[in-house]
């Protein structure tokens, strides 16, 4: 609006304070209302998702949020602050999907995809009960996430885990390196946004491995060696980390395991068309490839069954995968 405003120029008369909150903002409230209800006539034929997800800010404020997903598009239904609410249990959540699904028609939900917290789980698990027709299902982006947790806390790759935190911490903690890195890099940084938690991991070993020469060369370099960050305490450790044969091969064979899973991440994540037709196929495919590039696949086969029988095996994802095959 007022971008509109500048553009007409000098003269315009913008609307009071009284006037956009009470007339603007319910005019503008009932178009969206009305558009959708335009939207419910593909419910009607295909059905909705619910999804319910719990989020604590900066200012440990707990909000549960609450969208609808059709094939038409995802919008907002309601955000519920739970923040003063002494004891989120399964009795909570229950009540509060309860009322949602009425508040958005029985008849329109084919599923309600929560969180995997424990109590959200167990509500989910208490309205198929309830509603026998109505699925729940875990957030396939946080089961996926959570293999890759398991992953990380095996002994072996935890241990190149550290000394991978180690490089990127030094080089982190002091804005001078940083600069003098991308001296290295071609002006890129270390590390970047990634899509979860547990992805960071696997960022922070395609960062190192994609500027494996550059940071090598950094420091072995005699501009380097002169300054006073090469004495400082670590420095040293990282040197010797980089210059490890073995740690880079370690890192090469990690990578070979969680990359086929952080693709599913970024499958499951976006928002281009719905996935549940394709995570069943998803997932066998990145089974497979950790078993052509793994020794040890079946370590890691175990730790993905295991979230992915609690999470994620399911009637109706099965039928997904069917139906994406005809």
């Amino acid at each position: 609006m007022l971008d509109v405003a500048r553009e007409v120029g000098k003269g315009t008369k913008l609307p009071s304070s009284y006037e956009v909150a009470e007339v603007y903002l319910p005019k503008e409230y009932e178009a969206i209302q009305k558009w959708i209800g335009s939207l419910k006539t593909t419910w009607e034929e295909r059905g909705v998702s619910i999804m319910c997800d719990g989020w604590s800010g900066p200012r440990r404020r707990h909000l549960v949020n609450f969208l609808v997903y059709s094939n038409r598009g995802t919008i907002f239904h309601k955000s519920i602050d739970a923040t003063d609410v002494l004891s989120r249990t399964t009795d909570y959540y229950f009540g509060l999907m309860d009322k949602v699904v009425e508040e958005i028609g029985e008849q329109y939900i084919v599923q309600i995809i929560m969180d995997n917290e424990a109590a959200m789980k167990a509500a989910g698990k208490k309205h198929m009960e309830k509603r026998p027709h109505l699925y729940w299902t875990a957030c396939a982006a946080q089961c996926i996430d959570l293999i890759l947790e398991d992953i990380g806390e095996k002994t072996n790759v935890k241990a190149v885990l550290e000394k991978a935190k180690k490089v990127t911490r030094f080089i982190c903690n002091y804005d001078w390196v940083v600069n003098y890195m991308k001296n290295y890099t071609d002006g890129r940084d270390l590390l970047r946004p990634v899509i979860t938690r547990f992805a960071t991991n696997f960022i922070t070993l395609e960062s190192l491995v994609g500027y494996k020469i550059g940071l090598k060369d950094m420091f072995n370099s005699t501009e380097w060696k002169a300054t006073r960050y090469a004495r400082m305490q670590g420095a040293k450790e990282v040197r010797d980390i980089l210059e490890s044969k073995d740690f880079w091969a370690k890192v090469a064979d990690i990578l070979k395991v969680q990359e086929p899973l952080v693709k599913i991440l970024r499958l499951v994540d976006g928002d281009r068309k719905p996935t549940m037709g394709f995570i069943y196929e998803a997932m066998d495919r990145a089974k497979m490839a950790i078993q052509n590039d793994c020794r040890y696949y079946t370590e890691y086969w175990r730790i993905i069954d295991r979230q992915w029988a609690i999470q994620l095996h399911t009637d109706l994802h099965a039928e997904g995968k069917h139906f994406t095959l005809l």
